[in-house]
């Protein structure tokens, strides 16, 4: 899990350089933006009794991609995801698609793939223990309409998406002082057991913003 994480952000820094240099070399028009700010609507994590309670937490996107053709849009994008008591900054290459006339309102679509990550959680650590989040694997289609300004070529974005997005939860125990515990290559050093939690949070998201 630790390697693909480290090769999926090497993939997505290499692909953020392409779209930058190209950008800076391009016409203005090349240059694509979409900054939204909505909810997530779900289930919740499992209760002792099995039971989800309903949340609706804050979600903040903010796409940069290159125009590729008239229609369609490649690029990447970052945000702001809450997840019950969970804060997860996602990151994921995406697309967005047109179908209308220019200065006319337009429905798009988008796809968005990557992962998120947990840094802005904290680490819970003592001398015996610890544990933390890592974000994981994300995957988040999408469907909107943008409604032009009279003037400029910005214009008023309404969104609606599915995301799934996964996070896992550790607990971790050290090896103590004086213990007779035989290091376990599998595991991080110093660790004499790790244990990890799967969780999966399944959203409908609702977002409006700016395009330009």
């Amino acid at each position: 899990m630790f390697i693909e994480t480290n090769v999926l952000k090497t993939k997505l820094l290499f692909f953020c350089f392409l779209i930058f240099s190209a950008q800076s070399l391009a016409q203005e028009k090349l240059y694509f933006n979409q900054t939204e700010l909505g909810f997530l609507y779900g289930k919740g994590l499992e209760q002792w009794d099995g039971n989800r309670e309903k949340r609706m937490d804050v979600s903040f996107l903010t796409f940069h991609g290159a125009r590729i053709s008239k229609n369609h849009v490649v690029g990447f994008s970052t945000g702001f995801d809450q997840y019950d008591e969970i804060s997860v900054i996602p990151f994921a290459l995406g697309w967005r698609g047109f179908m209308g006339k220019s200065g006319k309102p337009k429905i798009f679509a988008g796809f968005d793939l990557g992962g998120g990550s947990a840094v802005l959680e904290k680490k819970v650590k003592d001398e015996w223990n610890k544990s933390w989040y890592e974000g994981g694997f994300l995957v988040s289609p999408s469907l909107g309409i943008s409604l032009p300004a009279k003037k400029g070529k910005s214009a008023l974005s309404f969104s609606f998406a599915y995301k799934r997005q996964q996070i896992s939860q550790f607990w971790g125990t050290f090896i103590q002082p004086g213990s007779q515990t035989i290091p376990n290559e599998l595991l991080p050093p110093g660790f004499s057991s790790l244990t990890e939690n799967n969780l999966l949070f399944r959203s409908f998201v609702f977002r409006t913003g700016i395009m330009f």
